[in-house]
């Protein structure tokens, strides 16, 4: 598929959901925070500073600026919310719900889908201050406008609303079983992306990381919540179905897997389209799978030059750019990365297949979802 016509089919997917998730998520936010300042007197100092808390929470979302007035960004893609939703609809069309009911269901499940996108936030805030990041989406950082403490302390309250957005399910008639039983899968999932994080930071300059130990590393750090939000829609619209939640989470890690290989692809040798740096990924000597490939399998004097460049201080240099290119176009570190991605999207497929089964009501919500596969596989 063309690169360009599968990012397009995937912004109309993703634009199902948007308002009704950013409606949701402002409501969450504002509802949280107005809540202790409800007992203070507005003339209080206290109720500047909790306003200003409320600030720095919303200028993470995109909704205030630096200076804490009024924002229009425009919002993130709001994939995983999404991802949970089109779960949701495929789940109850797999049980024949009609097209009225499958909405309904959907509706239903957004405080599912605002707390899954909350835990995602909380973790971007928690990884800009371990990765020393000063910007994201080309705007500066919590912790680089604020501090680090008080940018752990924000990401705590995001972290804390997502149950917060979770428990608001029981309001929507989800039964209480059902309920409890998301908020573990939250908390499991949460415990695995902070895992993901460790061994993120672990392997930092290290040269033996093998292939297979950063997989491990991705799909805690960026698979887990994806397969999580899949099987929480399955287990919000077919609680009863013991089948169906598998299919879905394993259709979510690999198509979590396959979008962070994207990202490793992109990183390097397609950053410019993203309005990166070009090869942004080599020049901050990122252990993306590419480079992991290229110091497993070079050649001794090619391998020896690639560690070299990367155990030296400070970025990469244009000349050493070219020459880490060199090592990975010559041990074909782009062609195993691709292939790699490729079967993270039949695997992905094939769940999403046995998912959604023959089943007429399901496929509308199978094609939908396919179209984030394709969106990913289209990486060049």
């Amino acid at each position: 598929m063309d690169v360009t016509a599968a990012a397009r089919d995937l912004e109309a997917v993703l634009d199902r959901y948007r308002a009704q998730v950013n409606d949701a998520l402002r409501a969450a936010v504002a509802q949280v925070n107005d809540a202790p300042r409800a007992a203070v007197s507005p003339t209080s100092p206290v109720y500047d500073a909790l306003a200003a808390f409320q600030g720095q929470i919303e200028y993470h979302f995109g909704w205030r600026h630096a200076d804490l007035t009024p924002a229009r960004l425009r919002s993130g893609k709001l994939l995983r919310p999404t991802l949970l939703l089109l779960a949701c609809e495929l789940a109850a069309g797999r049980h024949g719900a009609d097209q009225a009911e499958r909405a309904a269901l959907a509706r239903r499940a957004v405080p599912a889908g605002v707390s899954v996108e909350l835990v995602h936030n909380f973790s971007l805030v928690h990884d800009d201050i371990e990765d020393g990041d000063e910007h994201r989406h080309h705007r500066a950082t919590l912790w680089k406008l604020w501090g680090v403490p008080q940018a752990i302390n924000t990401g705590d309250a995001i972290f804390a609303m997502a149950r917060l957005a979770l428990w608001r399910l029981l309001e929507s008639d989800v039964p209480p079983a059902v309920v409890v039983r998301l908020a573990e899968l939250i908390d499991r999932t949460c415990l695995e992306l902070c895992e993901g994080q460790f061994l993120d930071m672990r392997f930092e300059g290290r040269r033996d990381i093998t292939a297979a130990m950063y997989l491990e590393m991705i799909a805690r750090k960026t698979a887990a919540l994806m397969s999580c939000a899949a099987e929480m829609g399955a287990r919000l619209a077919a609680p009863d179905d013991a089948d169906l939640p598998v299919q879905l989470a394993r259709f979510g890690r690999s198509l979590g897997l396959a979008f962070q290989l994207r990202d490793d692809l992109l990183g390097i040798w397609a950053a410019e389209a993203l309005g990166k740096s070009a090869a942004g990924d080599l020049r901050r000597k990122k252990m993306s799978l590419p480079i992991i490939h290229a110091l497993e399998t070079a050649m001794p004097e090619d391998r020896e030059e690639l560690a070299a460049i990367y155990a030296a201080p400070g970025p990469a240099t244009e000349a050493q750019i070219a020459i880490i290119l060199g090592v990975l176009d010559r041990t074909g570190a782009r062609a195993r990365v691709r292939s790699a991605l490729r079967g993270e999207a039949d695997t992905a497929r094939a769940a999403l297949h046995d998912a959604a089964g023959d089943t007429p009501e399901a496929r509308e919500a199978h094609a939908l979802l396919d179209t984030l596969v394709a969106f990913v596989a289209a990486a060049e």
